[in-house]
């Protein structure tokens, strides 16, 4: 099943490599895109979008206040922020609304695919330039949804399984979790697989949630 996509950025050369990647993308829809707020709200209305790819900066209205109105009319949509802005004032602003990806732009498009799959899958993205609003970002989030699944005690987990499972649950990718533990991609994946089938967690929000529960969020 593919995820139907808008873009909205008001540099054309963005939006064109936006543009691409999407569509370079088998699992992504691409129906639309705009340059400004009120032609964003309209294709958002018209098109019924799962997914934005958002723009800080617009003409007349912050992409905060865009993010806002979107949530209020579509509050299922998925909002993705693509900013040059790294001050906490507008990370925290993000997390209030409800954004749930943030990303530099100076990020390569591995990370803005990584986002948009993260998202999709019914998780959170933060840019990794971003780490000290990872936490606090994912607790919060993490208390939007249903409570965690029945505790399965740490102990039935590998300590390379548990260590994998915690940064996941803080909201690392399997490319970061790698690097950070020194393992290969497809070992950190395996790692990831076998926890999650052992405390029978089925979604990044699972794993988000069972890490709230077990302190994990508040420990890394």
């Amino acid at each position: 099943m593919t995820a139907r996509i808008i873009l909205v950025d008001d540099h054309p050369i963005i939006l064109t490599g936006l543009r691409a990647l999407v569509l370079g993308l088998p699992d992504l829809e691409f129906v639309g895109q705009a340059t400004s707020a009120s032609q964003a709200l309209t294709l958002v209305r018209d098109q019924s979008p799962d997914i934005v790819i958002l723009d800080m900066g617009l003409p007349g209205m912050s992409g905060l206040t865009l993010a806002e109105r979107i949530l209020e009319g579509a509050p299922a949509t998925l909002i993705v922020m693509l900013t040059h802005y790294e001050e906490s004032s507008y990370v925290q602003k993000a997390m209030k609304i409800g954004i749930r990806g943030y990303v530099l732009k100076a990020s390569s498009s591995d990370k803005v695919t990584q986002a948009i799959r993260t998202v999709l899958s019914g998780g959170i993205y933060i840019d990794s330039e971003l780490e000290e609003f990872r936490s606090e970002w994912i607790r919060k989030l993490s208390h939007a949804y249903s409570p965690a699944p029945a505790a399965v005690p740490n102990g039935t987990l590998t300590n390379r399984e548990l260590q994998v499972l915690r940064l996941a649950a803080v909201g690392h990718s399997n490319k970061e979790i790698a690097r950070r533990v020194g393992l290969g991609i497809k070992s950190v994946e395996t790692y990831r697989y076998r926890a999650c089938k052992k405390l029978m967690l089925h979604s990044r929000l699972d794993i988000i949630r069972y890490g709230a529960s077990h302190g994990w969020i508040l420990d890394i």
